[in-house]
């Protein structure tokens, strides 16, 4: 499977999957809108036997020193099986031809399975935000995480 941009036609299937994973925080008109935007960097990880259909998402902002990851997931039956691994790697390629300095990212505290990945892709903890995301009556912190590039410090 190969990641790859994401195109005007991937917004309304992104916009579908961010619905099921994060109540819906980028719209198909506002991923549109986003496209136009020069930082904008969004891929796709379309599956094989059916191209319009999405199973992993990534959406960052790329400047010459840094990449903010906006916006990652995976969709919910396809988790586990190494989708969200590949879609970030391709952000990571991506970042390495730009020598892009490092990137950022940040990740609700609970959602283990997250940042053991983001671990495993060279991410570490910068830092907390305090009862950063809403979930109803409760909060939970987001763990800032950096990547930084090998060969941008040497």
């Amino acid at each position: 499977m190969t990641a790859r941009q994401l195109t005007l036609d991937d917004c309304q299937a992104v916009a579908d999957l961010e619905t099921q994973l994060f109540d819906g925080r980028f719209d198909a008109a506002g991923l549109r809108a986003l496209l136009g935007k020069l930082a904008f960097y969004g891929a796709v990880l379309p599956a094989p036997e059916m191209p319009t259909t999405i199973h992993a998402y990534c959406l960052a902002y790329i400047t010459a020193m840094q990449a903010d990851i906006i916006a990652i997931g995976t969709e919910k039956t396809k988790q586990g099986r190494g989708f969200g691994r590949i879609i970030l790697q391709h952000l990571i390629d991506v970042t390495e031809q730009r020598n892009v300095a490092e990137i950022t990212l940040e990740v609700a505290a609970d959602n283990i399975a997250a940042r053991r990945l983001y671990d495993s892709c060279g991410f570490h903890q910068s830092g907390i935000r305090k009862n950063y995301y809403h979930r109803g009556e409760n909060r939970c912190d987001a763990v800032i995480m950096v990547r930084q590039r090998d060969s941008a410090f040497p």
